[in-house]
């Protein structure tokens, strides 16, 4: 009787916890469903929980078993010759016939009691043979999940690193455009002076064309006069070997006059034929007198033409190389801009060259992350599976434990039958 109390109450007790065991399951999934807990916290919570109560199991159905063993054991020792001595006896109509036939009807009533605890022993095997199975089916699901879950955490980790090294490369390409940018309006200050000094140079170049056009003018007017000159100089010699005719031809003269001095007292004639040729080379003389004067005087004339059509040509010449001086400055500055430019157009291709470095590191981490998305979706899909794989399991633990709760309500109702009927009888 104590080992029957034992019994009752193991199973009830048995029974109430695993009706918290499923408020717990239960609470797990509410939780879950609302994104309270993530998946990897309610797989571990029910892993846990699932664990404790196989492990209460296993202890409560081998206790059961060992208790139904001692009372297996204690009733197949009766054979059919005691079952007929105890069954003539009980036909009596005495005293001793009454009480054989109340102790068959508390054996029949053990007996029964006895056979519903070897179903119930048979059936609680098979549920623990079936929780280990789940068991093992959790631990394979977990490891599964488990790898998962590292594959999930190290892809995060590379990703944010390479979320980082994006970022940081993010940063390198707005400093590059930055740069980009300030050297682009240098070049835009540059092209500006370039385009003032090209005006500058075409206005110059068109005041030195004005001024070569005026040199050249200035120029023809020189060469004219020069040849004006060179025509008077030509006269002059003209003149001057009329001159020096006439000198020769005085000389002869005055040779002859001296001749006819010598013979004056003879012919006196002849001093005045001499007289008037003399007087004729001298009106000769006179006039190329003049004449050498107007030619001198013309002379004089170009002479100051060609000075002051030379000093317009020095002028010219100045204001030339005044203007050649500018042009000088204004390739001067060219050429600064030049470098200029040059130097913002190496700056911009450097800058262009570290964004094509960072664009192609850019583009490996997006695909990397792109591999990684993949991997974690892959991942996220078996602890998916993981999870429902978990439900069946639960839905199978579910179904172990209505199992094990009707065998339990069976042993407590044979429990209470035979205890019920020790106490009428007695």
């Amino acid at each position: 009787m104590k080992d029957n109390n034992f019994i009752k109450k193991l199973i009830l007790a048995a029974a109430a916890f695993i009706a918290q065991i499923l408020i717990v399951m239960i609470i797990i999934f509410i939780l879950l469903n609302k994104n309270i807990i993530n998946v990897l916290t309610a797989f571990v919570l029910i892993t846990v929980v699932f664990a404790i109560f196989v492990v209460l199991i296993l202890n409560i159905l081998r206790s059961i078993v060992v208790l139904l063993r001692g009372a297996i054991a204690g009733t197949a020792s009766s054979d059919d010759k005691t079952a007929e001595k105890i069954k003539k006896v009980s036909a009596r109509n005495d005293e001793v016939g009454e009480i054989v036939r109340n102790v068959t009807v508390a054996f029949e009533g053990i007996t029964g009691t006895v056979a519903a605890i070897r179903n119930a022993t048979v059936e609680l095997e098979q549920v623990s043979e079936e929780f280990v199975a789940m068991f093992d089916t959790m631990h394979t699901v977990a490891d599964s999940t488990n790898a998962a879950v590292t594959t999930i955490t190290d892809n995060t980790t590379v990703q944010a690193d390479k979320v980082a090294d994006i970022k940081v490369k993010t940063d390198s390409i707005s400093k590059a455009v930055d740069n980009i940018q300030t050297n682009i309006e240098g070049l835009k200050e540059s092209i500006d002076t370039l385009n003032e000094c090209n005006n500058r140079a075409a206005d110059i170049m068109k005041e030195l064309i004005t001024i070569s056009e005026e040199s050249g003018h200035a120029m023809d007017e020189v060469s004219n006069e020069t040849e004006r000159t060179n025509a008077s100089a030509q006269e002059i010699r003209k003149v001057t070997e009329i001159i020096a005719g006439i000198s020769n031809q005085t000389n002869l003269l005055a040779l002859n006059a001296s001749i006819e001095a010598a013979r004056a007292g003879e012919n006196g004639k002849g001093f005045a034929v001499v007289a008037e040729q003399i007087r004729e080379l001298a009106d000769q003389s006179r006039e190329s007198t003049e004449h050498i004067n107007q030619i001198v005087n013309g002379l004089i004339e170009n002479s100051n033409i060609s000075v002051e059509t030379a000093k317009k040509v020095s002028e010219a010449f100045e204001k030339q190389d005044a203007k050649i001086k500018d042009t000088e400055a204004i390739f001067a500055t060219l050429n600064s801009e030049i470098n200029r430019v040059g130097s913002a157009v190496s700056g911009i291709a450097a800058e262009a060259s570290d964004l094509e470095q960072h664009k192609n590191t850019i583009a490996y981490g997006v695909d990397n992350l792109a591999q990684f998305a993949e991997e974690n979706a892959s991942s996220g899909q078996i602890t998916k599976e993981n999870m429902n794989n978990l439900e069946q399991v639960m839905e199978q633990c579910k179904g172990s434990t209505d199992k094990i709760a009707n065998v339990s309500a069976e042993l407590v109702t044979q429990i209470k039958k035979f205890s019920g009927n020790g106490l009428k009888k007695r």
